[in-house]
């Protein structure tokens, strides 16, 4: 917002963006499931990478039952609506400074 005067739905920034925060999620799910002796079938692992929002919630329920799973899908769930918060703020902030 602060260079260009506008945000660019699927712009340059929010793909790179995307495909780092994909990695990263991955890369944790991947080295959480070794630590937890969990066994990924390659659907999960693929579902991971392609529909995170309904892979992770199973994987927390199977991987740590129902009630830590829960938990689990509750603590994801308020992180991204802190990510997605943090993304307007920066918006209106750029627009303020502008």
């Amino acid at each position: 917002m602060l260079a260009t005067g506008e945000v660019e739905d699927f712009g340059k920034f929010e793909m790179v963006e995307t495909f780092v925060a994909i990695a990263l999620v991955f890369w944790w799910y991947h080295v959480d499931k070794r630590s937890r002796g969990y066994a990924a079938g390659p659907l999960m692992n693929g579902g991971i990478i392609a529909a995170a929002v309904i892979a992770l919630p199973i994987y927390f329920v199977r991987s740590r039952g129902w009630k830590r799973g829960l938990l689990a899908t509750a603590v994801a769930a308020a992180v991204f609506g802190v990510t997605l918060a943090l993304d307007e703020l920066g918006e209106r902030l750029g627009a303020a400074l502008r």
